[in-house]
């Protein structure tokens, strides 16, 4: 049962530099990567809280019109 174990442990291990390698070869470096999943991230939440806003001023509005 200690095989299985240590192959996930030093897997485990290797991942970061495994991860930093593969996106330098993707012609990125880490802090271009950084930079691009958080104006994904900003853009994604934006996204999510437009539809969240019209909805509420749609109410208040509706809401004054009675």
């Amino acid at each position: 049962m200690a095989q299985p174990l240590e192959i996930t442990t030093e897997s485990l291990k290797a991942t970061p530099p495994t991860f930093v390698t593969a996106l330098y070869m993707g012609g990125m470096t880490p802090a271009d990567w950084v930079t691009a999943l958080t104006l994904l991230y900003l853009a994604l939440q934006i996204g999510l809280l437009i539809p969240h806003y019209v909805r509420k001023w749609k109410r208040w509005r509706n809401r004054d019109e009675s």
